[in-house]
């Protein structure tokens, strides 16, 4: 099991946020439990091994799609409120997602882990949520949006 769960923590208390972060968070568990399953068959020299790398791959393609639907999601809710940092924000999220891109792409050439890619969606997210998409509560509270 993952070491990254849904915490009240992560609130930022905007539903729709809320909830497309957890949604964000469950496909980083799934990938998390879909790599350690995958070294425990290897160990084992499972037949399945194949088919369990094809999950993990697609389990980050779709990784890689959510978070470019969630940040735009993200970003027209901020723009939608005039949030006063919303170009930052928005960088914030391409330097992100070209992170995340490049990762992806240096795994598909074997030139990096799945589990170092799982450290950064971790961090990603706890840094993200915890600095970044926190200011955008604070910013509506203080509008009483």
């Amino acid at each position: 099991m993952s070491d990254i769960k849904w915490e009240k923590k992560y609130e930022i208390g905007h539903e729709r946020i809320d909830f497309e972060h957890q949604i964000f968070v469950d496909l980083i568990v799934k990938i998390d439990d879909a790599v350690k399953r995958e070294k425990d068959k290897d160990k084992d020299k499972d037949k399945d091994k194949d088919k369990d790398k094809d999950y993990i791959e697609r389990l980050l393609h779709e990784l890689q799609a959510y978070a470019t639907f969630h940040f735009i999601s993200e970003e027209n809710i901020m723009y939608s409120i005039n949030y006063p940092d919303f170009e930052n924000h928005k960088k914030h999220h391409n330097e992100l997602l070209d992170k995340y891109n490049q990762k992806l792409m240096e795994i598909e050439l074997d030139e990096q882990k799945v589990e170092d890619l799982i450290v950064f969606l971790k961090s990603w997210f706890v840094k993200h949520t915890l600095n970044e998409d926190k200011k955008i509560a604070i910013f509506v509270k203080g509008k009483n949006i």
